[in-house]
């Protein structure tokens, strides 16, 4: 579990660690949230986040996989899905790794899904 209340929005991910598949509904909020947590990567605190865009510039991904990171996100991971299946698989042991895949992930037979709530001052996850 996780959970931030220091800024807003509040963010509320209630899941153990494990690797975690958004369900396939559109407009619920997961690009929100994958940009919040890139924001709060920026203020210190132990999320990360990746989108399609990232990988288009060619940012790295080594801080993404960061061991101390609590929360991870993977957001439009369908258009990259080849990709990092290990590093997901291992990161998962110690942190909450959330995808945002809209086929079939197809990486790890130990993947659940997740969903998503989204106000104007929340954004929680659940199973």
């Amino acid at each position: 579990m996780y959970t931030i209340d220091k800024y807003n929005p509040v963010i509320s991910i209630d899941l153990n660690n494990g690797i975690y598949i958004f369900d396939c509904e559109s407009a619920t909020g997961k690009t929100r949230l994958c940009k919040e947590l890139r924001k709060l990567q920026a203020y210190g605190e132990p999320v990360a986040s990746y989108t399609y865009e990232d990988l288009l510039i060619g940012m790295p991904v080594d801080n993404i996989f960061d061991s101390n990171n609590k929360v991870i996100m993977l957001d439009r991971y369908d258009l990259y899905k080849d990709k990092w299946h290990d590093k997901i698989k291992e990161c998962s042991k110690n942190s909450i790794v959330l995808i945002d895949c809209k086929g079939e992930f197809g990486a790890s037979e130990d993947d659940e899904i997740c969903f998503i709530e989204m106000t104007a001052d929340r954004i929680e996850v659940t199973q």
